[in-house]
């Protein structure tokens, strides 16, 4: 490693110097004077930095055994390892298990409180729930009442029977998403199914029940409290309750 101090040799043309300092791969010859900048491949230490010099007062000789393997590895190509077989292709997962009644799509929002017992206080964790059989390649977009443009919050893939976190609001943020539009199509992967309609759901969600514990319940998804926003249930579009 080529180091502060050292006297070196160019391996690409005649001359040398010693280093003054070292940037990373960068190395700055002082070469009569005059700082010049070298990648520390292209050079050959001649004398180590602190080493004396050859008794008698002769001069450094350039070191042709380094520069000839220097050479050597600058004309020959790098080559790929000796075994070019590519790595076999991870196996497929096994498919998932399928409900009774998960081919007809049932799609929810829940909302999470941090702490049930101080709901003015706390943060609530946005949840979507796919209770089917389906894969859902989606987005989730909202809007406040006085907004006239949506903005999404989340957009990707959830699987079959998953729940997946969207995001993490508070009272000062949760009035921005007043109103919610919800768009996926729903396919299944390595099997036959039968083909939906892209889902669009629109919802005004009612912002006051984040202030009422009773609100609040276990369900069908949840052993803890939360706020639920059915979008579908068996196929159907949910009315605004």
């Amino acid at each position: 490693m080529i180091k502060p101090g050292d006297t070196v040799r160019y391996l690409n043309s005649v001359g040398g110097g010693k280093v003054t300092r070292v940037d990373g791969k960068i190395a700055y010859v002082d070469d009569n004077g005059f700082e010049t900048p070298f990648q520390t491949k292209e050079l050959v230490v001649v004398l180590p930095a602190g080493a004396e010099p050859p008794a008698g007062g002769a001069k450094l000789m350039f070191n042709q055994k380094a520069f000839d393997e220097g050479k050597k590895k600058r004309d020959t190509p790098t080559l790929p390892d000796k075994d070019t077989t590519p790595a076999p292709a991870p196996a497929p997962l096994p498919p998932q298990p399928e409900t009774a009644h998960g081919n007809r799509l049932t799609i929810s929002l829940a909302f999470e409180p941090s702490d049930i017992k101080k709901l003015s206080e706390a943060t609530f964790n946005c949840v979507l729930v796919n209770d089917s059989n389906y894969t859902l390649q989606f987005f989730l977009a909202a809007r406040a009442p006085e907004a006239s443009e949506w903005s999404v919050i989340y957009q990707g893939d959830v699987q079959p029977n998953e729940l997946i976190d969207l995001a993490r609001f508070d009272h000062s943020s949760i009035g921005r998403i007043e109103r919610v539009v919800f768009q996926a199509i729903a396919f299944k992967t390595g099997k036959e199914f039968e083909i939906k309609d892209p889902v669009a759901v629109m919802r005004k969600l009612d912002l006051t029940k984040f202030f009422k514990v009773h609100c609040f319940r276990p369900g069908r998804f949840f052993d803890s409290p939360v706020l639920e926003f059915p979008l579908l249930t068996d196929d159907r579009f949910q009315r605004q309750s």
